[in-house]
């Protein structure tokens, strides 16, 4: 019966995701170099069953929380399928990741640091050499890819779905939708980003935008004032601060691992270990004001697990809409963008050329995941894992306006559509805003009543869906206005 497979998920469901959560941030933060992934779904066979799924695939709820809580757990379910089958794949793929090395002049640097290496080498040769030794072991990881590919798609089958569907039904992205809105935003900031990154590359780098490549925006972007002006400092100090005013805290209940060790990623990531006693974000320290986004945006996500009920039933506890942890990502991120944050809490003056530059680096952000969307959509519904190198270079092209390598093709897509959640979630935060600014003032983030509606929808746990943040904001759907005009205020 369901209500027995519930049982068993509601059972077992903490220990799964733990394991998994801990053996994942092991690696990831550079404290182990190999992963057993698969010997986990294994010591919990439920998770990877497609029995388990179709008992509670044609479920009827009788209420609105139970609907939300079958979702939450079919989702879980139908990830757990694919990521079993694929398991064994991601412990070889993430043990050559946290091993290997490249070599460039006089100095070793660890694959997974070389992202973070291009962005503070200004000298442009070097990082073209840094790019290049850092694609050819992407390279070798493609059969790889191509295999998790193949598997992903015979998963989903498996369950009754085309991947595309498995990942918009359980992930209640609406990919259509997301598509949609993507396609008018790359339109309808195409010239403000042309222009002004056209005379950003020419003023700070002598770069002329037809030749720029990725490599050189990645160093463009947290170089010159974003450097200098965003020092190193305590970022959990500013972070009490800030959260203080709003009644918020960052406890010990949150762990920020701030180091730089090899064979650390140096994308920034959040996971939560126990909710809510046990929630840990990672950031790769690069300097400038990438370590402050990545930061805030991570503690964002930390502390929408942390202020969770720890009674609560399992799938409202520790299970999200993935969309949902990007829109208070990007409310916490988002703080950098705002010159009066940044005067009351960094005491800094922001000019007119500073801010634009500050803005055009999120614009630049949000339409290479626009790009990244178009392509992965492309790659799946298509099924021609081959064939698409050199539409992923066109269409990162067209997004960012710049050169990107085909050898990053695969190397540069994440199962589960992460580019739509993190889409959705951006729009979503920006309709939040909006709502912020009109009850509770514009400099909402010194406000304790503020804090209190934010902690309150936290409380609510995995109830919360992104859709229920636009309708709360009084939009019956996602709507591209309050975003645009976002962007407008400054680059407009």
């Amino acid at each position: 019966m369901a209500s027995d497979t519930i049982l068993e998920v509601r059972k077992y469901g903490d220990g799964f995701i733990k394991a998994l959560n801990q053996e994942l941030y092991r690696n990831l933060a550079g404290l182990k170099e190999e992963t057993n992934l698969k010997s986990i779904y294994e010591a919990h066979l439920i998770f990877g069953s497609t029995d388990v799924f179709f008992s509670l695939k044609d479920t009827s709820p009788k209420d609105v929380e139970e609907e939300k809580g079958l979702k939450l757990i079919l989702s879980l379910l139908a990830r757990s399928i694919v990521e079993n089958k694929t398991a064994k794949l991601k412990d070889e793929i993430l043990r050559i990741e946290a091993t290997d090395e490249i070599r460039v002049d006089y100095k070793t640097i660890p694959y997974r640091s070389a992202a973070a290496e291009i962005k503070r080498e200004a000298i442009r040769t070097k990082r073209e050499d840094i790019d290049r030794k850092r694609r050819e072991i992407a390279l070798r990881l493609d059969p790889l890819f191509l295999k998790i590919l193949e598997t992903a798609h015979g998963a989903a089958s498996e369950i009754g779905f085309s991947y595309i569907s498995l990942c918009d039904e359980m992930g209640g992205l609406n990919l259509s939708e997301i598509e949609e809105k993507a396609r008018i935003f790359l339109k309808d900031t195409e010239y403000a980003y042309r222009d002004l990154l056209k005379w950003f590359l020419l003023k700070r780098m002598e770069l002329r935008l037809k030749d720029a490549k990725w490599h050189d925006l990645s160093y463009l972007f947290n170089s010159f004032e974003l450097k200098s002006e965003f020092p190193k400092i305590d970022l959990k100090a500013l972070a009490r601060k800030c959260l203080n005013e709003m009644g918020l805290d960052i406890d010990e209940g949150i762990k920020a691992d701030l180091s730089g060790r090899k064979g650390k990623v140096s994308r920034p990531f959040c996971i939560p270990i126990e909710v809510p006693q046990n929630i840990v974000l990672s950031v790769y320290p690069v300097g400038g004001v990438e370590d402050y986004e990545s930061f805030f945006h991570m503690l964002g996500i930390a502390l929408l697990y942390r202020y969770r009920n720890p009674e609560d039933e399992f799938e409202f506890k520790r299970l999200t809409e993935s969309a949902l942890e990007e829109v208070f990502g990007f409310v916490f991120r988002n703080l950098l963008l705002q010159p009066k944050w940044l005067r009351r809490y960094l005491k800094l003056d922001t000019g007119r050329d500073f801010l634009r530059f500050l803005y055009l680096k999120q614009l630049m952000i949000i339409r290479y995941y626009v790009g990244k969307l178009i392509y992965e959509l492309s790659l799946h519904k298509d099924e021609d894992f081959r064939d698409k190198p050199d539409f992923y270079r066109q269409t990162l092209k067209e997004a960012t306006l710049s050169n990107h390598s085909e050898d990053d093709y695969l190397d540069d897509f994440d199962l589960f559509f992460h580019s739509a959640s993190y889409l959705r979630g951006y729009i979503i935060e920006s309709e939040l805003k909006w709502y912020l600014r009109e009850n509770f003032d514009e400099e909402w983030w010194r406000k304790k009543e503020a804090g209190d509606f934010i902690r309150n929808m936290w409380k609510e746990g995995g109830r919360t869906f992104s859709q229920d943040i636009s309708k709360i904001a009084g939009f019956e759907k996602i709507d591209l206005a309050p975003l645009l005009k976002f962007f407008g205020e400054i680059l407009g």
